[in-house]
């Protein structure tokens, strides 16, 4: 074969060889384009707040969702790479803290739930999780972290909570948090020498308002004397709606003398007339206390004490219905 020929020859293989290569880099390119593509559209369209931190600190990556969780953008992160840590509320910087800690002790922690500032000032709760990251070589390149506003969660959790340990019509304290707030305050009193004063409230005729206006009218009555009772309390006093036209209440008195101003501030605060669009309502209703210590010392005693009050002014109150008769 002629020289010339061989030389053809070989610029034809060589040719050919780097069009393959050019191919193979056009797959390759196309591979890294379509996984870059991925890679922007998990990253920048995540719901979640998402980070990068390297070993100082610093910000390598910040999720543009990060803005509508906390209203900074992500180039306010990177140039203050402390703005997480400034916007956590005060109460919850000791866990953060605590959690950094033990991150730098195993590179992994549990995921944790705290509350942080919003820009606009708004408190949301977010839930937390990160782990210590490495490159191929095996080396720390800092902390990959994932941030979830769960503030919905969290109100619908406090929601539910509510509706477990509160009447729905009233609002008040049902029974079991009244009794479970008792057995605490009895506790508590017990250690700091207080008193305590138990209040059983009963309607008088509550049925017979059902019966002649309807449902409609004992609900609002029932919302009325829970709204006025609401009233009457302090900080560490409840009233619970026991079932029914009953009320029950815990105050907290300076002594056994302050008891007779407590139902007087209770009878008045309630009111005998209820008014509204439809019906005007004259009510009645009857009391009947106990105090902690001085009666006892006994949950179920203390509520037979005021039971038993209270029948007795609700039969005083009929015979004088009767005898205006």
């Amino acid at each position: 074969m002629k020289p010339f020929e061989i030389h053809k020859n070989q610029v034809r293989s060589s040719i050919a060889e780097l069009q393959a290569m050019i191919e193979k880099l056009r797959v390759v390119e196309e591979s890294f384009l379509s996984q870059e593509e991925a890679l922007f559209v998990i990253s920048e369209f995540a719901y979640d707040w998402e980070y990068w931190q390297d070993g100082a600190g610093n910000y390598k990556y910040v999720s543009p969702s990060c803005e509508s969780i906390t209203g900074y953008t992500p180039t306010d992160f990177y140039q203050d790479p402390k703005l997480l840590q400034e916007i956590i509320v005060s109460d919850d910087w000791q866990q953060w803290k605590e959690h950094r800690h033990t991150m730098a002790e195993n590179g992994k922690v549990e995921p944790l739930e705290f509350k942080i500032r919003s820009r606009d000032g708004e408190t949301k709760w977010i839930h937390h999780v990160c782990r210590a990251v490495f490159n191929s070589a095996g080396e720390n390149i800092g902390v990959r972290g994932s941030n979830r506003d769960i503030s919905d969660l969290k109100a619908l959790q406090e929601k539910i909570k509510h509706l477990a340990d509160h009447d729905p019509l009233t609002g008040l304290a049902n029974r079991s948090l009244f009794l479970e707030h008792l057995t605490h305050s009895m506790a508590e009193a017990a250690r700091m020498d207080w008193t305590l004063v138990l209040v059983y409230i009963d309607l008088d005729g509550f049925k017979q308002i059902n019966d002649k206006y309807g449902h409609e009218a004992g609900d609002h009555v029932l919302k009325r004397v829970a709204r006025d009772l609401k009233k009457t309390l302090r900080r560490e006093d409840i009233i619970a709606r026991f079932g029914g036209d009953e009320f029950v209440g815990l105050f907290h008195v300076g002594s056994r003398a302050d008891v007779d101003a407590l139902k007087k501030k209770i009878l008045e605060q309630i009111g005998t007339e209820i008014v509204c669009d439809k019906f005007q309502i004259n009510i009645q209703f009857s009391i009947g206390m106990s105090v902690y210590p001085q009666d006892s010392a006994d949950i179920n005693t203390l509520f037979k004490i005021a039971d038993k009050e209270m029948y007795a002014m609700k039969a005083r109150n009929k015979a004088l219905r009767e005898g205006a008769r």
